[in-house]
């Protein structure tokens, strides 16, 4: 077995802490809306766009895994989904504050997520 490079590896650290911080703050986020009963919807991590994102987040996997010669489908689900999910929460994260998240920063954020673990060995 390969061992994956520290730079992926730095990579994957950093990207995993923002998708973490990325979910906590849109459960936060969604609690305090509830209880203040505004407008702004409650979070789900499989709102609109959802689709789109895992479907970024499928290629990006695969496109890594095959190149690095370790494709398998019990790391692909949590490979995709992950980077899915916390895409999600950061396009609702960032929307509370500003209106103008553009969707492809979602799409791209969960396709750079499943590329960095599609690129390590699990």
């Amino acid at each position: 077995m390969n061992s994956p490079s520290p730079l992926l590896v730095v990579l994957g650290i950093l990207w995993t802490a923002a998708a973490a911080a990325a979910v906590i703050t849109s459960i936060v986020l969604s609690v305090r809306a509830n209880r203040r009963q505004t407008a702004s919807a409650a979070w789900t991590p499989f709102g609109p766009g959802f689709l789109v994102t895992a479907i970024a987040a499928m290629a990006g996997y695969a496109v890594a895994a095959v190149a690095a010669g370790h494709f398998s489908l019990t790391s692909a689900a949590f490979s995709i989904l992950w980077p899915a999910m916390a895409a999600a929460a950061l396009a609702y994260a960032a929307g509370t504050r500003t209106r103008s998240w553009p969707r492809w920063a979602t799409v791209a954020f969960a396709a750079a997520g499943a590329v960095l673990y599609g690129s390590q060995s699990m």
